[in-house]
C-alpha cells in the first residue's frame, strides 16, 4: 500500500478503533507501525471532525470517543441473512476496491456466516449464486488504487487537490483545483467517480476517477456545504451517468415501449400524464413527464427507445433529437 493509502487507512480506522474502547498512543503506534508524532498528527486532524478526548493514566495517554460506549447490535437470524446477501451484492460492484473497507467486508461476511445455523448457511450459500447485483465495474480500477486513496484522504480531511484531468468532450488534459466531497460508484455508467466543487467551472460536478492523470493535495482547506447530500445531488443533477442542469421533459412512448414506460420508473420525479389503449387505428401510448439533468445522458436515454418514442417538450430537446435521428439516418441511406 502507498504512503497515501496508509494515511487514508489510519484516518478511517482510528475512529473505528476508538469507538470500541480507549486506545493508548503506544497501542496505536503498534497497530499502525508508525511513530508517536504521526499518531498525534492524525488525532489532531481527526479531532476537527470527531469528539475525541484524551486522558493520562500514569505515563500513557489514552484516547477515546467522548461519552460514547460501543454496544454491538443484537441482530436476528433474518437480519443477519439480509445483511449477508446485501454485502455480497455490494461486493460484486467493486465499490470497496482500493479502500480499507475491503478487509472489513470480508471479516464481516465471515462473522455473519459463523453466527447463523448450519442449515441456513448452506441455504444462503446456494442463494448467493443466484442473488446479486448486475452492476459491475465497466473498467479495471486496479491501476487507480492510489488515486482513490488520495481522493478519499482529501475528502476526509477537507483538503483541496490539484489534478490533471482528461476531458473526453475536448480530448484535452487540463490542470484544475478541486474540492472532493465524495467518492462513489455510478451504476449508470458502471464507473467510479468523485464529486466535488470544480474551481475552473465554479460548480459542483462529478469526475471520472480513471480520467485523472495526476493529483496532489494542496495546503488549502475547504468547507463542505452543510446541506450537501450525495443522493439528492445525483437525483437532481445527474441522469444516465451524465451531469447537467435539471430540465422538465415530456415523452410519449408507443407500442411495447408504452407498456414498459407504464410499469417502470426511470426517475423519482417521473409521473404519467396520459395513457391511451390500442385501437384499430393506433398503437397504445404512455406519456410521462420527469425533471432530469439535460445533456448526453438524457439524449442517450431517448435515442435508446427510438423509434417508439417522441419528445413532446421542450421544443429545443425535440429539435436536438430530430437532428440526431437525421444524422443517424444519413449513415444508412446508401444501404436502402
Amino acid at each position: 500500500m502507498s504512503h497515501r493509502g496508509k494515511l487514508t487507512e489510519r484516518l478511517i480506522r482510528i475512529p473505528l478503533l476508538l469507538a470500541e474502547r480507549p486506545y493508548s498512543q503506544q497501542e496505536l503506534t503498534r497497530e499502525f507501525r508508525v511513530d508517536r508524532i504521526t499518531i498525534r498528527r492524525n488525532l489532531d486532524d481527526l479531532s476537527r471532525f470527531y469528539s475525541i478526548t484524551n486522558e493520562r493514566h500514569g505515563r500513557e495517554v489514552f484516547y477515546r470517543f467522548d461519552a460514547y460506549k460501543y454496544r454491538p447490535p443484537n441482530f436476528t437470524p433474518a437480519e443477519l441473512a439480509t445483511l449477508l446477501l446485501a454485502q455480497q451484492s455490494i461486493a460484486a460492484t467493486g465499490v470497496s476496491f482500493g479502500t480499507p473497507f475491503a478487509g472489513y467486508g470480508s471479516a464481516l461476511l465471515a462473522k455473519v456466516r459463523a453466527a447463523l445455523p448450519r442449515a441456513l448457511r448452506d441455504k444462503l450459500d446456494a442463494l448467493a449464486t443466484i442473488f446479486g447485483s448486475a452492476a459491475v465495474p465497466a473498467k479495471d480500477y486496479a491501476p487507480h488504487a492510489d488515486t482513490i486513496d488520495q481522493l478519499t484522504n482529501a475528502a476526509v480531511a477537507c483538503r483541496r487537490v490539484r489534478l490533471r484531468y482528461h476531458t473526453l468532450h475536448s480530448g484535452e488534459i487540463k490542470e484544475r483545483d478541486f474540492d472532493p466531497y465524495a467518492v462513489y460508484f455510478d451504476p449508470d455508467g458502471a464507473t467510479l467517480k468523485v464529486i466535488g466543487f470544480d474551481h475552473a467551472r465554479r460548480d459542483t460536478i462529478p469526475l471520472s476517477i480513471d480520467h485523472i492523470k495526476a493529483l496532489r493535495e494542496t495546503d488549502k482547506i475547504f468547507t463542505r456545504p452543510p446541506n450537501f447530500n450525495l443522493q439528492e445531488f445525483l437525483t437532481k443533477h445527474c441522469f444516465n451517468g451524465i451531469h447537467g442542469d435539471p430540465m422538465t421533459v415530456r415523452l410519449r412512448a408507443s407500442g411495447v415501449t408504452a407498456r414498459i414506460f407504464a410499469e417502470r420508473t426511470f426517475h423519482p420525479s417521473q409521473r404519467t400524464l396520459e395513457s391511451t389503449p390500442k385501437s384499430s387505428k393506433s398503437e397504445e401510448t404512455t406519456t410521462i413527464e420527469m425533471c432530469v439533468a439535460r445533456g448526453r445522458g438524457l439524449m442517450r436515454f431517448i435515442l435508446s427507445w427510438v423509434p417508439e418514442i417522441e419528445v413532446l417538450d421542450p421544443p429545443e430537446l425535440r429539435q436536438e433529437v430530430a437532428r440526431a435521428c437525421r444524422q443517424a439516418l444519413a449513415r444508412y441511406v446508401d444501404d436502402e
